[in-house]
Parts: C-alpha cells; sequence; structure tokens
C-alpha cells in the first residue's frame, strides 16, 4: 500500500502582505520628498550644494531719504569741522594780537618810565647846583646886597626895595663858594641865608642894630 506524500504548507499569503508594506514604506518615502520639494521651491537643502555653484549676492537697496540724510550728515560734520578749525585760528590770532599788543604796551611804560627817571635825575642835578640867595629885615629897610655867582663873580645892589630880597643863582657846582653879604638901612634885625634848589641849607645868620651888617658862607 502506497503512503500518500505529505506536501509542506504554502507560503503565498504571507510573502503578499510583506512586500505590501514594503511597497507602502516606499510610496510613503516617494510621497515626503514630493511635499519637501514643493515646500523648498525646487531649491537645494543647505550642504548640498556643489562647491563650484555660485551664488548670486543680491546688493542691499538704499533708501534715497537714508542716502540723503546721511549726505547731509557728513556735509554738517564736514561744515563743524571747518567752523572749529577757523574758530581755533582766529582764537590763536586774537591771543597772538593780545601778546603784541601787551609786549608793545610794556615797552612803551619802560620806556615813559626811563624817561621820566633820567628826567627826574637830571633835575634833582640841576638843583642841586642850584644856589637861592635871600636877605630879610625887620628895620625899615635894606641898604645893599653883596653876593657870588659863577666863576666867583660877584655882584651888588644897593637900594634896595622892600624888606625881602631874593637872587637864584644857576649851576653852581660843589666847586663853587657862595656866598652873601647885607646891609641894614637903619635899625633892626637883618637876616640872610643860603639854600641849594633841593632844599639843603647851607648857611644862615642874623645881626642887629644900626645899619648892621650880616654874611652868610
Amino acid at each position: 500500500m502506497t503512503t500518500p506524500t505529505t506536501q509542506p504548507p504554502s507560503d503565498g499569503p504571507p510573502l503578499r502582505r510583506r512586500w505590501l508594506w514594503v511597497g507602502a514604506v516606499a510610496l510613503l518615502a516617494v510621497a515626503l520628498i514630493v511635499i519637501i520639494s514643493a515646500a523648498t521651491g525646487g531649491r537645494k537643502i543647505a550642504g548640498s550644494a556643489s562647491p563650484d555653484t555660485a551664488v548670486p549676492i543680491t546688493p542691499p537697496t538704499t533708501d534715497p531719504s537714508v542716502e540723503a540724510a546721511q549726505r547731509s550728515a557728513a556735509s554738517a560734520s564736514a561744515a563743524s569741522s571747518s567752523s572749529a578749525a577757523a574758530s581755533a585760528s582766529a582764537a590763536a590770532s586774537k591771543s597772538s594780537a593780545a601778546a603784541a599788543s601787551s609786549s608793545a604796551e610794556a615797552a612803551r611804560q619802560s620806556s615813559v618810565a626811563a624817561e621820566a627817571s633820567a628826567k627826574a635825575a637830571e633835575e634833582a642835578e640841576r638843583k642841586a647846583k642850584e644856589i637861592i640867595y635871600s636877605v630879610t629885615t625887620t628895620g625899615p629897610g635894606i641898604n645893599s646886597v653883596t653876593y657870588t655867582k659863577q666863576g666867583f663873580n660877584i655882584s651888588q645892589e644897593t637900594a634896595v626895595k622892600g624888606k625881602k630880597w631874593s637872587r637864584t643863582v644857576q649851576d653852581m657846582g660843589s666847586d663853587s663858594y657862595p656866598s652873601v653879604n647885607a646891609q641894614n638901612d637903619g635899625g633892626g634885625t637883618i637876616r640872610c641865608s643860603i639854600k641849594r634848589g633841593d632844599g639843603t641849607v647851607l648857611s644862615e645868620n642874623s645881626s642887629s642894630g644900626d645899619y648892621a651888617v650880616v654874611t652868610c658862607s
């Protein structure tokens, strides 16, 4: 009796199910690629571009009003710098002029002071050589006066009017010998004095009585 051959069960249905899953996954992947491509507008994903591919650079657009404002600011800055430089130059010129004026004024004052000092010294020397003779009396008058001048010259005056007499002789230096002699015209006290122009008293004397004579030297 022949034993019937037993055949293994068929794997058909499970294999078909596996291929169905593979096909579904493939369709899903294709759909995702289509969606991503549509979303990016056909641009290449960052990092996928070829190193040799040139990427165009769009120049920045500038608003004309912004450019005008920038130009105006630059012009204002240049004008401000120019004005500051002009002001500094004017200040420096003014300072130099003031310094020159001050220097000139100082020189003028110094010259004036030197001139005044020279005149004062000249006047002091003149007065130091000036001799002033004086005669007064308490009596009726002065009969006569005799006095010396430059170079030992002698001068005499008589019939003097009044009770006071005075003469000034110039250029009587230290090598001169001033002297005065006077006589009363009657009684009373007669006085004489010799002074220099600077007020220095050289001699004073007095005498009393009728026709008294007084001498200063």
